[in-house]
């Protein structure tokens, strides 16, 4: 009679005693609070770098006298912007499908990049103007009424910061001239690559969507070629606008 023998359990990548090697395994509890200490640090610092950059500009002072509410509680440490954003549009679009004008990473002096949703009833799109950074945000619905939003010229220094926050996996980026909140502007909002597009015009109207981790990428590469003002047009370019 042959004997027969139970195969031995691996224990190769077996955790030791009181420890797990599985995020599941982490309590609940846990992981709301590991989540919640750094989304308070990533508001803290979105928080500095937002004073940094009124002060700079001058309007580290006239944020609690002239800016709008939302500024003035995010910049004071009041409240959440993103939560608070969130409250105000539960449910933006998402707009997930693109097309650019010229193709990402490429340089020209003028470009068109549109976002949509998956039945066209919504898209953003945006115009850029390489000469001094320029950039107009359109929205529309259903292809008959447009909210248009025009950030006239901004630093080549703000641009550069925008561009590398919008490389984080998390984060707020401020899109805006030397103005501020006194013209037009953009706010993006990053949670795990997606992004949320806030815009906010000076004549008082608002609007918003949701822009995929491809989308994000590829409009971060697209206002790259843009921005670059030391990049040359492609030699093999049939016109240049």
């Amino acid at each position: 009679m042959t004997d027969r023998h139970e195969p031995l359990p691996d224990t190769t990548n077996a955790p030791a005693d009181g420890q797990t090697n599985d995020a599941q395994d982490i309590p609940f509890a846990e992981l709301v609070r590991a989540a919640r200490e750094m989304t308070n640090r990533i508001n803290n610092e979105d928080r500095q770098r937002l004073a940094a950059d009124l002060s700079e500009s001058g309007h580290n002072r006239a944020i609690q006298s002239s800016a709008p509410y939302l500024l003035q509680g995010f910049f004071t440490g009041k409240l959440d912007l993103d939560v608070e954003l969130m409250r105000r549009y539960p449910a933006p679009p998402l707009l997930a499908s693109m097309t650019f004008a010229p193709k990402p990473g490429q340089s020209r002096k003028h470009g068109f990049a549109q976002f949509a949703s998956q039945d066209t009833a919504s898209v953003m799109t945006i115009e850029a103007h390489s000469a001094t950074g320029a950039l107009d945000f359109t929205f529309l619905l259903y292809s008959m009424i447009g909210v248009h939003f025009t950030l006239g010229a901004i630093p080549e220094a703000n641009r550069k910061h925008f561009l590398s926050l919008m490389e984080r996996k998390e984060g707020v980026a401020f899109l805006w001239t030397r103005e501020r909140w006194e013209s037009d502007y953009v706010i993006f909002v990053v949670r795990d690559h997606f992004a949320r597009v806030y815009a906010f015009g000076s004549s008082r109207v608002e609007a918003a969507c949701r822009l995929p981790p491809e989308a994000v990428t590829q409009l971060r590469l697209w206002l790259t070629g843009f921005w670059n003002l030391n990049a040359e047009p492609p030699a093999d370019s049939p016109f240049e606008f």
